[in-house]
């Protein structure tokens, strides 16, 4: 228990004394939302665009973390949230996928992946800030989604407009997180049949019954695409279903178990390095596909973690304070204070060119939930900092 709390301790202060400040002073692009990127150094790196899903993701972080007591939080989160709202949503409908640096539009295109991170961010400002455009944003968001995104067959959403005939994993995942930090505020029938949906496609197309692996890269009809990239499985996002799959059940939709035993029993056997690294990538038999690691597997472990140790009572603090352990030694120490370096190969030696502020969502959800666990893990007298909720 030592080790964990230790590890959680010094997670903890990296997240309060550097990171968040960091990311609501450098990583604040004037009035006008977040920097998309930082240099190596921890300078702003000058893109020629910024993301909205890094804009949605930064949001959703000040908006939590504001409610967490983090002083100046939602100065920042109003700060991107009036960027997005202003230069994100295109002049058809939908958020675009890239806005300019200063404002306006550099991609038109709309990605399924990036209507979810909206909706997840409108949530979470709305409960910082209790700004009314946020539910508005929100609701625009899923008239869109239903309207355009959602495939006529019912299996589903596609990925991207113009479709470009692949159906994908991740944007379904992230729909789902984003429906289910909506719910609470608008716990409607439609959302409520917009969750249970997929929560069944879940179980009916992206998990594999035979292997217990779940796929990234499907043909339009809900096989595996042929090929190598059709047999792909990523264990980050094994340990992220577990976590998701446990929040749908706290919310009435679905037990998780036994696939979120199965995901997280294969990514467990496979996915781990003895360095409690994760790999980028296997195939569904449990092969090695990547050798490299990047950093967001690791907090999805930690949320998996976490979540089963609240719920079991029996929390794995060894395995806690080994992927702890792990993330802040290979991915934050190394590099500037408040920064990562995001990707690293199989000799633990970084293979990055920038620091993408995309990552802090992962590494900020992680922390959070967490902190918000700490008690169930720990005792009722553990804090591991003052500012804990």
């Amino acid at each position: 228990m030592s080790d964990a709390r230790a590890a959680l301790t010094r997670y903890a202060r990296w997240m309060l004394d550097e990171a968040l400040p960091f990311w609501a002073s450098t990583g604040v692009d004037g009035a006008q939302g977040f920097v998309e990127a930082l240099e190596l150094d921890g300078s702003p790196r000058r893109t020629g665009f910024k993301r909205v899903r890094v804009h949605a993701r930064q949001v959703y972080v000040f908006s939590h973390a504001h409610l967490l007591g983090v002083p100046g939080a939602l100065a920042a989160a109003n700060n991107g949230a009036e960027f997005l709202l202003r230069h994100g949503w295109g002049p058809q409908g939908g958020w675009v996928v890239k806005m300019g640096e200063s404002g306006g539009h550099v991609d038109t295109e709309l990605d399924l992946y990036d209507q979810a991170f909206v909706l997840l961010a409108m949530a979470w400002w709305h409960r910082a800030s209790g700004d009314p455009r946020a539910l508005e944003a929100a609701q625009r968001t899923l008239d869109k989604i239903d309207a355009d995104f959602a495939r006529p067959d019912g299996r589903g959403y596609l990925s991207r407009l113009p479709d470009r005939g692949e159906a994908l994993q991740n944007p379904h995942m992230h729909l789902l997180e984003a429906l289910l930090a909506h719910y609470p505020l608008a716990s409607t029938p439609a959302n409520a049949r917009r969750i249970e949906a997929l929560r069944r496609h879940f179980s009916a197309h992206l998990l594999d019954a035979e292997t217990g692996t779940l796929g990234e890269y499907f043909a339009m009809d809900w096989t595996p695409e042929p090929g190598p990239r059709g047999d792909t499985v990523e264990p980050g996002h094994h340990y992220e279903w577990v976590w998701l799959l446990g929040l749908a059940e706290r919310l009435g939709f679905g037990a998780a178990a036994p696939e979120a035993e199965r995901l997280f029993a294969f990514a467990e056997a496979h996915g781990l390095t003895e360095t409690g690294l994760i790999h980028d990538e296997l195939a569904r038999d449990g092969t090695q596909r990547s050798a490299r690691h990047r950093s967001w597997p690791q907090t999805e472990r930690l949320k998996a973690l976490a979540l089963r140790g609240e719920e079991s009572g029996a929390p794995d603090l060894d395995a806690i304070a080994t992927a702890l352990t792990a993330l802040m030694d290979h991915y934050l120490a190394p590099a500037p204070p408040g920064t990562w370096i995001d990707h690293v190969d199989a000799t633990g030696a970084p293979c990055v060119d920038k620091i993408p502020a995309s990552t802090l969502y992962h590494l900020f959800l992680a922390y959070a939930e967490l902190t918000r666990v700490a008690p169930a893990l720990f005792g009722d007298d553990f804090k591991p900092v003052d500012l804990v909720p």
